[in-house]
């Protein structure tokens, strides 16, 4: 009888393991899946976007074919590009959107696929001075990772569609 009721708390411990693994998998993947949002949504404030990255994230962007590994003075270039627009229209819109996104969990890793479309839509003012609609469309592998806890964008991959 002692061996049954000691198999029966083992059995009970296992049970338990695999309900708190799974709820912790789970936990992860919403985690995962909000870090993406949050990159796609400050896509027009760069200083908010650089938060979601580790500090030795992995920059490839194709056409022509560039690849940083710096991610400082990547993000000092963008934030570049993005003050030149601001210059150029302040009252222009830049937002980006995500379609068929796939996140695929592995341990304290993960990889997102999507389609990312960066759209800019001018002012009137804009349009008045020779500017006009753009969406460029990218296909998107962000990998993730646990960094001191918290999930980080550590590598980035963006080929044109």
């Amino acid at each position: 009888m002692t061996k049954l009721k000691t198999l029966s708390i083992y059995n009970l411990i296992a049970v338990i393991g695999l309900f708190a693994t799974a709820t912790v998998q789970a936990d992860d993947m919403d985690d995962v899946a909000a870090l993406v949002n949050a990159y796609i949504e400050t896509e027009s404030d760069l200083n908010a976007q650089s938060k979601l990255m580790s500090e030795d994230r992995i920059y490839i962007v194709g056409s022509p074919a560039m690849r940083m590994t710096d991610n400082e003075v990547n993000m000092m270039g963008q934030a570049f590009g993005e003050k030149r627009r601001e210059a150029m229209d302040s009252k222009s819109l830049y937002f980006a959107t995500i379609e068929d996104q796939i996140i695929r969990m592995y341990g304290e890793a993960a990889v997102a696929s999507f389609r990312r479309n960066l759209n800019f839509r001018p002012s009137a003012d804009g349009m008045k001075n020779g500017m006009s609609n753009n969406t460029a469309r990218q296909l998107v592998t962000v990998v993730m990772a646990k960094v001191d806890g918290d999930w980080k964008i550590v590598h980035t991959h963006i080929s044109p569609a």
